[in-house]
């Protein structure tokens, strides 16, 4: 293809198309060449080896063509065709680059060409470029590089093509698809980097050009359609340079040597760092999307570079002698990061829109299409905003929004009370809680920090790392959130929107929501936050087989975030799966299918075991310790007993009323003699109400506790109250309709019943929560129980004697408190405290324990603080006893100073005279004056470590059980508790945790698994 005539432009336009297996797109490129209305010169083809019928069809067109081997590079190809061209001559020769894969339009080539009229120093002019299959994608109007390598056009994921970029602009760089160049220039250049066989010639080549003086644009009047077949995978990758033929490794690997060889020598240790740190972060992104080939892409692109420093300095020694310019020239072109930031948001908005939230196809009828002339006549009609108030979700929203607001007006603050302790100001004091190996709690804790305390500090990201602003506003959302925990989980049993916002209002008023937030059940209210999220998704397990891994782990995930704040719910939920195992093996032996009974058991072991694991090493301390599956996170206040729960109501402090009942059990009776499928969830729900009725009915320690006291069974009360709330949903669908058109029979009577005792519950419950129940146990800002001196003096310890009065009788419990209340998660690993310091406050308290002060002195417990109202009983005892001096007498309580040596740390020497050492909380590093035996006030751990000289001193046990050791001279010595085994077991919760989200999180795509249309 060639062309004699002389062109009024006086340009000689010589087109190289470059082939490589391209005959899916060569007809229409050969074609969009013969039609340009400035006709090409003159025409010449590479074809690489291609396998396809390519050079046939280049063949029949009568294209000149020069065939190369296989692994011939875009550059390579380039240079061979020019060396078959006439000599240069002059200024007036260009050279019009085209890929097999792109197709200008008609005027392309003459809008190139105009673009240059008046442009004398212009050497490289580039189209505008379109998608191949969706020509109003707009892919590219010049080019650039990002700090990070990345391929810059600063366009919007798919954007449109509006003409909004239209016009003539500068630009570091155009594509070689429809490059259009001055022949002189690129061989001055040198052509195309030899180390760039493809992708990334282009941005370098462009880089170059403008160092050494030249102009380059694109020019968005030209237009070309690029299917971009070899960076989407369309075909392989078979250019020398390219290391195991794969297109990302070989574009990374070609971006960071474009940015070392060209940016300026005092740049390179920044560039260099920002390219690491980039391809490892994009190599996380990539293994998050369980793409672990690209993500090696990544990290082995730099890595090759880094390990081959002599190929950098020689492409900037080729560099040299073309630059003529300062390469701050460039620095226009370069993306700031804001744009970049801004642009990758944007994409992963879109990503994340189209992947979850994936848009619905519309269809419209030819009939309701109204023509124009209809519009005009159509009468305009305002909204009607008071339609929007007459609907059931507004109403609910805003009564519980007001109820919320009312009933926490004494919850405005940091809160605490009930079980709910003091939370710290800021999310690091809980991480670091978390991450401790040693807790000073009472007599000091090795016990693992509850999983629960690092997804609280987690949450508290949406707060700006405010805990407590965190827990305060959860306590005071928390109606909301369970009205649309419950709205998601009804809305599936009918359509009524009145039913399904009356059912879920009502789930925010049930006694066991309103008692948890009273008391500060953290755990309960976890619960009822996210059980109903939990048995939306039961239906599908009854299938399982049939649901993918990813479901799977995703399910996982929600059950060890339940599984964190309330044991007891776990274990309801595991005897469910355990019953549908039991199920499943009863099928096994009818049907005699083994595959299907491994596919069904090894997606129910995941689901038991994946909490656990999700937990460690805190759940297997609760293993070891199993009564903590009864127990919920926070200090240990009693529940209502038996009576209480047997009526869903969990009872204890802040609860409502016993004759305040609500119809939760009434439902599960009337359901469990339903034909419906609401028989199945009341089954579930009065297993859970029996459950919680005998766990209501046991007295146990709780956490830290010394006295035994009615467990709380709130979580399985809940269970029980998700479950009846769905049966009520399900029978009263509907039920209208079916009884009006029935006659009069007991079922009138007993939804009747229903209907009326949930109204008079929710209007009773509603005006008790109001008045009586907003004084509740916890409120915000409440006073510190040790008075002000004790709270100040760092590591001293208090005992704290407190009486409780319950049921007619009065007992004295007891706790260790150390220079402030207690903190969120102290309870949770508190230690049980020692038969020795329960014998000795005993002794204490009735007067006969004569050495109780050394014991205690022993123990590094400093006062004794008796809360009022005091026992005047107990005061005379303690007074008589000797070894306790007064040393106030508040409206408080009383203080008693414990006499000796009551410090946590104490060095005793050979002739037993002892002294307290300077310690902190858990370490110190001080000295002693010679041989001798160093006391440490805290419980015994195989972990307590004291070096001295270089030397581990040797660890024993002290006549109370604490830890001593053994001090061989006079000299410092460091005392350290070890966290290794803590670290490593974070280690390992932290590769578990990863391992679940990788698997529950959507696989991406390769490229050349998505489809051509999508691409271009």
């Amino acid at each position: 293809m060639a062309s004699s005539a002389q062109q009024s432009d006086g340009l000689h336009i010589t087109a190289i198309v470059v082939v490589h297996d391209g005959e899916i797109w060569l007809p229409q490129v050969v074609a969009s060449l013969t039609s340009q209305t400035r006709v090409v010169d003159h025409t010449i083809a590479v074809d690489t080896a291609s396998v396809d019928s390519s050079s046939k069809l280049l063949k029949n067109s009568r294209v000149p063509c020069i065939s190369l081997p296989r692994d011939t590079g875009f550059g390579a190809a380039i240079d061979s065709a020019i060396s078959h061209l006439p000599p240069i001559e002059g200024t007036h020769e260009w050279l019009w680059f085209i890929h097999d894969d792109c197709a200008p339009q008609a005027g392309a080539l003459k809008a190139l060409i105009g673009a240059l009229e008046n442009r004398p120093q212009v050497a490289i002019a580039g189209p505008k470029i379109l998608g191949w299959h969706d020509r109003t994608h707009l892919l590219e109007r010049g080019i650039s590089i990002a700090g990070n390598g990345a391929r810059w056009t600063g366009l919007e994921p798919h954007e449109y093509d509006q003409g909004q970029h239209d016009g003539v602009h500068e630009v570091l760089a155009v594509s070689t698809a429809g490059m259009l160049v001055r022949r002189d220039v690129f061989e001055e250049l040198g052509g195309f980097d030899k180390h760039l066989a493809l992708f990334r010639d282009d941005v370098d080549f462009g880089w170059r050009a403008r160092v050494a003086g030249h102009s380059i644009i694109a020019v968005t009047d030209s237009v070309i359609f690029h299917a971009e077949a070899a960076a989407s995978e369309r075909r392989s990758v078979d250019v020398s340079d390219a290391l195991l033929k794969r297109p990302l490794l070989l574009d990374r690997h070609n971006a960071a040597y474009v940015l070392l060889a060209n940016s300026s020598w005092w740049l390179l240790p920044w560039v260099a760092l920002q390219l690491l740190a980039s391809s490892l972060v994009r190599a996380v992104g990539y293994l998050l999307a369980k793409l672990p080939g690209y993500a090696a892409d990544e990290v082995l692109a730099v890595a090759l570079l880094i390990v081959r420093p002599r190929v950098i300095r020689s492409a900037r020694k080729f560099r040299k002698p073309h630059r003529l310019i300062s390469s701050r020239v460039v620095s226009a072109f370069i993306p700031p990061r804001w744009s970049q930031l801004r642009l990758g948001i944007s994409r992963l908005t879109e990503d994340l829109r189209e992947r979850f939230l994936p848009p619905s196809p519309t269809f419209q009828s030819v009939l309701e299409v109204a023509s124009e002339d209809e519009d005009l006549l159509a009468p305009v009609t305002s909204h009607q905003w008071r339609s929007i108030f007459k609907r059931a979700e507004i109403i609910g929203i805003l009564f519980l929004l007001i109820f919320t607001t009312l009933w926490s007006r004494h919850r405005y603050g940091s809160l605490s009370g009930g079980a709910l302790s003091t939370t710290p100001e800021s999310a690091m004091d809980l991480w670091r809680r978390y991450l401790v190996s040693w807790h000073a709690v009472a007599m000091g804790s090795a016990v693992p920090t509850p999983t629960w305390v690092s997804i609280i500090a987690m949450a508290s990201a949406l707060t700006l790392g405010k805990a407590s602003f965190f827990i305060a506003a959860l306590f005071w959302a928390t109606p909301l959130i369970l009205m649309w925990s419950m709205h998601s989980l009804v809305r599936q049993f009918t359509k009524n929107s009145w039913l399904i916002v009356g059912a879920s209002a009502s789930y925010a008023l049930t006694p066991v929501a309103i008692a948890s937030v009273n008391s500060g059940r953290l755990g309960t209210i976890v619960t009822l936050i996210v059980a109903p999220q939990i048995v939306r998704y039961f239906p599908r397990l009854l299938a399982i087989e049939t649901l993918e891994w990813q479901f799977i782990f995703g399910f996982s995930l929600l059950l060890a975030l339940l599984s964190a704040f309330s044991l007891p719910a776990y274990a309801g939920i595991t005897a469910l799966f355990t019953i549908k195992a039991g199920g499943d093996y009863l099928d096994f032996r009818r049907s005699q299918d083994k595959e299907l009974l491994i596919r069904r058991l090894s997606r129910l072991i995941i689901l038991i075991v994946s909490p656990i694991a999700l937990c460690l090493p805190w759940s297997l301390q609760e293993i070891i310790h199993p009564s903590g599956f009864l127990l919920e996170p926070g200090l240990s206040i009693a529940g209502g007993g038996p009576n209480f729960a047997i009526s869903a109501n969990p009872g204890g402090g802040g609860s409502v009323p016993w004759w305040l009942i609500s119809p939760i059990t009434l439902v599960l009776l009337v359901a469990v003699f339903s034909s419906s499928k609401a028989r199945r969830y009341a089954e579930a729900g009065l297993v859970f109400l029996m459950l919680g009725t005998v766990v209501s009915s046991l007295s146990f320690f709780g956490h830290g506790g010394t006295i035994d006291e009615k467990l709380w069974a709130g979580s399985l009360i809940a269970l029980a109250t998700i479950a009846s709330m769905c049966c009520a949903v399900i029978i009263l669908d509907g039920l209208r309709e079916r009884l009006a058109v029935s006659r009069f029979h007991y079922r009138h009577v007993l939804a009747g019943l229903v209907v009326a005792s949930t109204l008079f519950y929710t209007a009773t419950a509603s005006v008790w929560a109001l008045t009586v129940g907003s004084n509740s146990l916890v409120r915000a800002n409440q006073e510190s129980i040790l008075p002000p001196f004790l709270a100040i003096s760092p590591g001293v310890k208090t005992l704290v004697l407190r009486s409780i009065h319950e049921s007619g009788l009065t007992n004295l419990n007891f706790f260790i408190a150390r220079e402030n209340d207690s903190i969120l998660g102290d309870p949770d690993v508190s230690p049980d405290t020692s038969p020795i310091l329960i014998s000795t406050v005993k002794a204490m308290v009735d007067g006969s324990g004569l050495n109780a002060s050394s014991v205690l002195s022993a123990h590094g417990i400093k006062y004794v603080f008796m809360k009022n109202p005091v026992d005047p009983q107990v005061v005379r005892a303690i007074d008589g006893v000797g070894g306790f001096i007064r040393n106030s007498a508040t409206k408080a309580g009383i203080v008693w100073r414990v006499a000796g040596v009551s410090e946590r740390l104490v060095f005793t020497n050979a002739s037993g005279v002892s002294q307290s050492l300077v310690a902190s909380d858990i370490g110190a590093r001080t000295s002693v004056s010679s041989k001798g035996v160093i006391s440490l006030a805290e419980n015994f751990d195989a972990s307590w470590k004291v070096i001295q000289d270089g030397k581990m001193l040797v660890r024993t046990q002290s006549m109370y059980g604490l830890p001593q050791f053994q001090a061989i001279q006079a000299g410092e010595f460091s005392l350290f508790h070890d966290g290794t085994t803590r670290r490593g077991w974070l280690a390992i919760e932290f590769i578990v945790v990863l391992s679940w989200v990788v698997m529950a999180l959507p696989a991406g795509r390769r490229k050349r698994e998505i489809s051509v249309e999508e691409l271009t």
